[in-house]
């Protein structure tokens, strides 16, 4: 298909054409190559099950429905339906469709949980035991807070003594320092194979993430995020600042890093302590 496709006349435009023109849009926009994939994904997979232009608001609310009955994450039922949104408003706004059929569509709340945060003497004891280029990834994550894709396409170009320049979600850049042993755990690998990708591809430039989870689940029992957010308790623990913890795990919100924080019962006792009276001498 040509790049430029969604410039044609649009009337009669099949699924795979509207799909491709609604792809370039996208591209156009200056959206990531991780977006742009995940919104078409979407699409593609509501493809598979209605025709796009003729797909009802009820159609839609009984997806949605049933992946909730498949215990889907909130977030992932949020992200499918932003997808949904962001092509109907496009189809509609150049005619593809008469009406925007998510427009009555409630938005999906997203149910709050206390987070799973990976023990430290598990990830401890994994870490000792772990090979140089696992202890490189579960630094990252556990260290560094590294989100998994972040962790799994670092480069050492990207470091400069503790100083970490780490490409986020949007392309967005952000500073991480690294502390000792995960400068060490770098340090390392350059050692070993030189500058480049930390984590190199069989297939690729660099591993996909999703062979990165499956090393470092198996190695240490617990999934990437759960070291993620271990990562940033710890890191809230020893600063009490929730700024500098929210710039090192690259959120736009602050609510979001709040979510991120897991308090022992200790923490918790000294917050009910507080509320006690304060009577001046």
């Amino acid at each position: 298909m040509p790049e430029l496709v969604y410039l044609r006349y649009l009337e009669g435009m099949n699924t795979f054409e509207a799909l491709a023109a609604f792809r370039s849009w996208l591209r156009s926009t200056s959206r990531t190559r991780s977006t742009i994939n995940l919104r078409t994904r979407h699409l593609e997979q509501l493809a598979a099950l209605f025709d796009l232009d003729t797909v009802t608001t009820t159609q839609l609310e009984s997806i949605l429905a049933a992946m909730r009955d498949l215990n889907r994450a909130s977030e992932t039922r949020k992200s499918v339906l932003a997808s949904w949104r962001l092509f109907f408003k496009w189809a509609h706004a150049r005619g593809l469709r008469a009406d925007n059929p998510t427009d009555r569509i409630e938005s999906v709340k997203i149910t709050v949980r206390m987070p799973r945060v990976a023990p430290d003497d598990q990830i401890m004891l994994a870490y000792q035991r772990a090979t140089l280029h696992e202890r490189g990834m579960i630094a990252l994550m556990r260290f560094g807070c590294f989100r998994l894709s972040e962790a799994a396409g670092f480069r050492s170009e990207r470091r400069q003594g503790d100083v970490l320049r780490v490409l986020g979600k949007g392309d967005k850049e952000r500073i991480v320092y690294a502390n000792e042993d995960l400068e060490a755990a770098l340090h390392a690998i350059e050692r070993q194979q030189g500058p480049g990708y930390y984590f190199p591809g069989l297939r690729g430039p660099h591993m996909h993430p999703q062979s990165v989870n499956k090393i470092v689940t198996r190695r240490t029992g617990w999934n990437p995020h759960s070291l993620r957010h271990a990562g940033a308790t710890a890191a809230f623990r020893a600063t009490g600042d929730l700024r500098a913890v929210q710039e090192m795990l690259g959120h736009a919100s602050l609510a979001t890093t709040q979510r991120y924080l897991h308090l022992d019962d200790d923490a918790r006792r000294r917050a009910a302590a507080g509320t006690a009276f304060r009577i001046a001498a």
